[in-house]
């Protein structure tokens, strides 16, 4: 069993999230962030941009994905109290965590965030609000791939803004991954 299978799919799913959400970020430093869980075969991620995203988009951030990939970066928690957390989410100008944020405070719940180091020179290179879990570092990332853009109102009700949501897969072997999509493709069949 390689080092890879032994780590939880669904951490690595969500942790997969993170690292798009870091290549969304890098690519468009003014996106807002929604939230990114893991799905049944996968992961999203919602996003307010500047623009709206095509399907040449989704192999650039894939190509920045795979450079945080190798960077090994280390996923650490950081709890926070909730006035900070607050405050700093409304610093970095992210609305829809700030929501999330005072609605955790509200119900007593515990502020974390996953912030991503880069093990070179323990630089930050990316904090988002999580309560996890996460694998160590990114370098335990198995084969992924982005499927999809579409669009997703905020918390689901149409009253919310509409967000752009980046649907991705990830697997522990490329095996897993081909066996994936070969699926999705009969299935359109």
């Amino acid at each position: 069993m390689s080092k890879k299978e032994k780590v939880d799919l669904d951490a690595m799913r969500h942790s997969c999230s993170h690292i798009l959400a870091q290549a969304v970020m890098d690519m468009f430093p003014e996106a807002k962030l929604g939230i990114g869980p893991t799905i049944e075969d996968g992961f999203y991620y919602d996003f307010e941009l500047p623009r709206t995203l095509i399907p040449e988009d989704l192999p650039l951030l894939e190509k920045k994905m795979k450079h945080i990939i190798k960077q090994n970066q280390k996923f650490v928690r950081k709890e926070e109290p909730g006035d900070m957390a607050v405050k700093f989410l409304k610093k970095t100008e992210q609305q829809y965590k700030v929501e999330l944020a005072e609605e955790f405070i509200e119900a007593g719940e515990d502020i974390s965030f996953y912030e991503n180091i880069r093990p070179q020179d323990e630089k930050g290179m990316f904090v988002d609000l999580c309560e996890g879990p996460h694998v160590e570092h990114t370098g335990q990332i198995g084969p992924f791939k982005l499927m999809s853009i579409a669009g997703a109102y905020w918390r689901g009700s149409e009253k919310n803004p509409m967000l752009q949501r980046i649907y991705g897969t990830c697997w522990h072997k490329k095996e897993e991954l081909d066996e994936h999509l070969k699926k999705l493709e009969e299935a359109k069949k």
